[in-house]
């Protein structure tokens, strides 16, 4: 699997999203509330999460069951800053995977799969 898109256009789409993307952190870490344990700070993560959409409702999802066992288990509570950081580690990670990676390789194999397939028909 290739990392970097081949194509141009889609090298330039896969850098907006990942300018998107830190630009989203920069503006979580400038906010206050992420210093004062105010989950109000964590709301300038939503629109990563829909541009990692499906996946990164996955990585939510584990990060939920991850702090529900740290709150049930060790008694430690992370904070704010430590959850925002990895939501949008998180969803960084799999929204680029999803669409830059994944996608463009089950594109390839079903055009591959379909020239396979046209020519056993022909």
């Amino acid at each position: 699997m290739i990392v970097l898109p081949r194509h141009p256009v889609l090298r330039i789409v896969a850098t907006a999203w990942l300018l998107a993307a830190i630009v989203m952190l920069t503006a979580t870490l400038l906010r206050p509330d992420i210093y004062g344990n105010d989950r109000a700070a964590l709301v300038w993560l939503t629109p990563l999460y829909w541009l990692s959409f499906p996946l990164g409702h996955a990585g939510v999802m584990a990060g939920i069951w991850i702090r529900v066992e740290l709150y049930v288990g060790p008694q430690f509570v992370p904070s704010v800053l430590a959850e925002g950081l990895y939501l949008w580690t998180v969803l960084t990670v799999l929204g680029y995977l999803q669409w830059f990676v994944l996608l463009p390789w089950i594109s390839r194999k079903c055009r591959q799969l379909s020239g396979v397939l046209a020519d056993r028909v022909s």
